[in-house]
């Protein structure tokens, strides 16, 4: 029978106090989180082992092993303070390093885990930096992007000739192509029907341009900081870090020099264009439960980000942080 040492350690619990733990901002809480988990110094040893109870192939990784896996990277670059989170680093003998410094055995099958684990994590962190640099790149001017916008416009005005390449005509849907075409091409219809209703709401229209820009920015956001860890790390359970081929409903952007890939492959941008999308979805909806007029959009806005920002931190992105009577209308649906 666990002791009542043990069962305060709950999975929820330890993910609470990792998540104080990396905190930036002292406070009482980072203080006491790192004292308990000072405590708890076998953390990464107990975690690999009760995955590999559950789990012994490795072919599955939960996100909660893998997030402890990602504490443990967190650890061990604070301890290097020459090493950054984002800097390529050879992910064979990181999990070398992690592994002296967790007590875990080498050669093991634990340490072989961790460096499954490993692998995955620092592939989240492949694919911020993909996302960062795709966010950084100026649009082409030569045309070589013209057969996206066409896609993108019958996508989003399916009854509506584009009257042209370029023009005003494209504010009314926004221009952050590579998120907007993941965004119309994963909801078809109802992408269409929610620029349509953003757009054409009356007294109760908003921006979808704008709304649309912000909330690919909020991703990005979440992202660089690490409060999208989670959801990136769930999108990393059961699927390869690159994508074999890029395609335009799920971009990647090359990452050349990374050392920490076995191979110069494409990251696949898909699980962080998933959010962006899903972030506009739950928006959309907030927007039209509340009945704002575009007066409101720039404070509606503001709010929604600082209210979503500590429940997506912990993995739940839905309408329970915005006050919903019933939070889950109108919820994005994750796996």
């Amino acid at each position: 029978m666990a002791s009542a040492f043990e069962l305060w350690l709950t999975p929820t619990i330890t993910l609470s106090l990792v998540l104080e733990s990396e905190s930036d901002v002292p406070s009482l809480s980072r203080f006491v989180s790192q004292w308990l988990l000072y405590l708890r110094p076998a953390l990464l040893r107990q975690a690999l082992a009760y995955e590999l109870q559950q789990r012994p192939d490795l072919d599955v990784v939960s996100a909660g092993t893998l997030r402890v896996v990602d504490y443990a990277y967190w650890r061990a670059t604070r301890a290097q303070q020459k090493r950054e989170l984002y800097q390529p680093v050879p992910s064979g003998s990181l999990a070398y390093d992690i592994a002296l410094l967790e007590g875990v055995e080498v050669p093991s099958v634990e340490h072989d885990l961790l460096s499954t684990a490993l692998d995955r994590v620092l592939g989240t962190y492949a694919i911020t930096e993909a996302a960062q640099a795709a966010a950084d790149e100026p649009f082409p001017e030569d045309g070589s992007r013209d057969e996206q916008l066409r896609t993108l416009w019958r996508n989003l005005k399916p009854d509506t000739e584009l009257p042209a390449i370029t023009g005003k005509h494209w504010q009314e849907i926004g221009f952050q192509l590579q998120s907007l075409l993941y965004f119309a091409h994963t909801y078809g219809d109802r992408a269409a029907e929610i620029a349509a209703e953003a757009v054409n709401g009356g007294e109760h229209w908003y921006p979808f341009a704008l709304a649309s820009i912000h909330m690919t920015a909020f991703a990005l956001e979440l992202a660089t900081s690490r409060d999208l860890q989670l959801f990136l790390l769930r999108s990393a359970q059961a699927r390869p870090v690159s994508s074999p081929a890029a395609s335009p409903t799920t971009p990647s952007t090359a990452m050349e020099g990374s050392p920490n890939r076995t191979r110069e492959e494409d990251v696949d941008l898909e699980p962080f264009l998933r959010i962006a999308s899903d972030l506009l979805l739950l928006f959309h909806a907030h927007w039209q439960q509340g009945g704002y007029t575009v007066m409101q959009f720039e404070q509606v806005e503001k709010a929604f980000r600082a209210a979503l920002r500590p429940w997506i931190r912990r993995g739940i992105l839905d309408g329970r942080a915005l006050g919903w009577e019933k939070w889950d209308e109108g919820q994005v649906k994750l796996d």
